[in-house]
């Protein structure tokens, strides 16, 4: 007899991936930094907290690199303050572009499927523009907020990866997200 997999009832209906949202991006000096990224840090905490209270599921993917450590020069790699994971919310280390270099990574998204997908964090023409196109791979329905996702600091960049992924994924402002997802909280 053929039995079809009844829904998970307890599954999220919205999911949040927050994606290299680490201190690099934020201290002057550092190669990463970009003087806009300030803003972006406001947008990503004001969607973190929407999805908190509305009982998404958060996901954090972080790059490591070969030579990560502990001593003080290494604490540029963790997250950025205010931003912090919760001890609820997994975080997937990676070397590669794409979150989905890390296998745990996709593995869980695989429990994304049926739900929604938003995407927040920084390197909007790397790691984003490689995780969202791994999403699209992986089946799954993504949203980028682009008010939420640095860019870095070359000019244009942040448009033309926009323009690229538009055809694939859904690209908007958390501004409306909030607005709903405030009213729905309310």
């Amino acid at each position: 007899m053929l039995t079809l997999p009844r829904p998970d009832r307890f599954a999220p209906s919205r999911w949040l991936v927050c994606l290299d949202l680490q201190r690099d991006y934020v201290v002057p000096g550092r190669a990463l930094y970009s003087p806009g990224h300030g803003g972006i840090v406001l947008a990503c905490r004001q969607v973190l907290d929407v999805a908190r209270a509305g009982g998404w599921r958060v996901v954090h993917s972080q790059r490591r690199n070969d030579d990560f450590g502990l001593t003080p020069r290494d604490m540029f790699g963790a997250p950025i303050e205010g931003l912090r994971p919760l001890v609820t919310e997994p975080v997937f280390f990676r070397r590669g572009l794409s979150a989905f270099a890390n296998p745990a990574f996709a593995a869980e998204m695989r429990g994304a499927r049926d739900a929604e997908v938003f995407l927040i964090g920084f390197s909007l023409a790397g790691s984003c523009l490689a995780t969202a196109l791994a999403a699209v791979d992986e089946g799954l329905e993504l949203t980028l907020l682009e008010d939420a996702v640095g860019a870095g600091p070359v000019e244009g960049v942040a448009e033309a990866a926009s323009n690229l992924l538009r055809p694939f994924v859904q690209v908007r402002s958390s501004s409306a997200l909030l607005v709903r997802d405030l009213e729905e909280i309310s």
